[in-house]
């Protein structure tokens, strides 16, 4: 087979790595050499965190939850912590004869600081479809968030992330819009359904439950409508929904033997980005029955199904939403602000009350040179009514984090 020398230039496709900075794509020239007729592309990231979080749950870099006032003397204090850990690379692999392109990307966000596979998938191109085999992004939103934390803001967190998948899209021109449309059957996808661990009976009588095994894929269905506006680039609606079919287990099978038993979650969301001029408004909604961990709570996550010793389960319903501007006065200069809510309710678990988040996201964007950028962000979050679950006995309490986050893109 011949040999090809080739430009390595960053991969237009980094959306899924590169959106949760939230920084502009760069390119970089150089070689690499590949055997047939694929042509490869080399892409990356140096990502360099620095956070101070104070009364805030977990590690710095993985927080998006207050710590109740009364937890111990860590409630009021504040905690520094540096990753580089996030830092990709990968390659995007492209073979025209074939109609096919894939890609390999790894990170070293791992114990220790060890690579690990992040993506890895082949897609065929066909006239008008496409088919996606391997492991990539799920389908359902991921990044309705303008923070560049790598946690997102309680609500849309997400808690899953890079799947297997089979998916099947498609493109459909429009003339001044264009509208994709996506199918996919997403393995490993049952950690929408969470639990919370309430393995002592909540005060209504009710544990938690866990899953102890999945039969069928998640099933996710996605619509993007892209269309000009007049006003500055294209606007952006989207739709998504899922049905996660899963087999659950009480956390404490001594008081309810509820083991076993098959629950059907489903979740859908909708979203609008416009941008206008030097502005971008933007808001996401999203709602769940049973897969409350599309939230991504950091700590304190309402289980997604309870049981009594009666074995009468109760599921969860989670309601998330958000809103966020930008504006860049200058190309080298973007500052933006949002807000994000999320609710949990379970009448008959909770009686009636309703946990809640609520964040302040503001930030600033600078991009130093073309190729690297430098983000300065501070959050507020405040959790209410949280005593309901269980888990804490603090009805209201709230954290802060602070973050510089510099990255490098190739």
């Amino acid at each position: 087979m011949k040999k090809r020398l080739i430009s390595l230039v960053a991969a237009a496709a980094l959306v899924g790595g590169v959106a949760v900075a939230g920084a502009p794509q760069v390119a970089k020239a150089g070689t690499v050499t590949v055997k047939g007729d694929t042509q490869a592309t080399l892409y990356g990231f140096v990502w360099a965190e620095y956070n101070w979080i104070n009364q805030a749950t977990g590690d710095a870099d993985h927080s998006n939850m207050p710590i109740p006032d009364n937890d111990g003397y860590l409630y009021d204090k504040t905690k520094a912590e540096t990753s580089v850990g996030v830092t990709r690379i990968g390659f995007a692999f492209k073979n025209e004869d074939a109609n096919l392109e894939g890609r390999i990307e790894g990170g070293f966000f791992h114990e220790g600081n060890n690579f690990r596979l992040r993506r890895a998938y082949v897609q065929h191109n066909f006239d008008n479809f496409y088919v996606l085999i391997g492991q990539e992004w799920i389908l359902e939103e991921n990044f309705a968030s303008i923070s560049a934390g790598f946690t997102a803001p309680a609500g849309f967190d997400e808690g899953i992330l890079r799947v297997p998948q089979l998916r099947i899209g498609t493109n459909i021109d429009l003339g001044s819009a264009n509208l994709d449309l996506a199918l996919a059957f997403e393995w490993g996808n049952k950690a929408a359904v969470s639990s919370s661990d309430q393995e002592k009976p909540t005060t209504t009588g009710y544990v938690s439950t866990s899953v102890d095994r999945y039969t069928f894929p998640t099933t996710a269905a996605r619509a993007v409508l892209h269309f000009e506006t007049g006003f500055g680039a294209p606007a952006k609606i989207y739709a998504w929904g899922s049905i996660t079919p899963v087999y659950v287990t009480a956390d404490n099978t001594t008081y309810s033997n509820y083991t076993d038993q098959s629950e059907t979650s489903y979740a859908f969301g909708a979203g609008v980005k416009v941008p206008v001029s030097m502005f971008t408004l933007g808001g996401n909604f999203q709602y769940s029955d049973g897969a409350t961990n599309y939230a991504g709570l950091s700590d304190y996550q309402p289980a997604s199904y309870y049981v009594n010793a009666n074995g009468d389960d109760e599921d969860t319903e989670m309601y998330a939403f958000n809103i966020n501007a930008t504006v860049s006065p200058m190309p080298c200069l973007t500052v933006g602000g949002e807000y994000d809510y999320v609710e949990f309710k379970n009448d008959s678990v909770f009686d009636g009350t309703k946990p809640k988040v609520h964040t302040f996201v503001g930030n600033v964007k600078i991009d130093t040179t073309k190729y690297t950028t430098l983000t300065l962000e501070w959050r507020h979050f405040k959790a209410k009514d949280f005593d309901a679950t269980g888990l804490v006995s603090d009805d209201d309490f709230s954290g802060d984090q602070f973050y510089a986050l510099y990255m490098y893109k190739f």
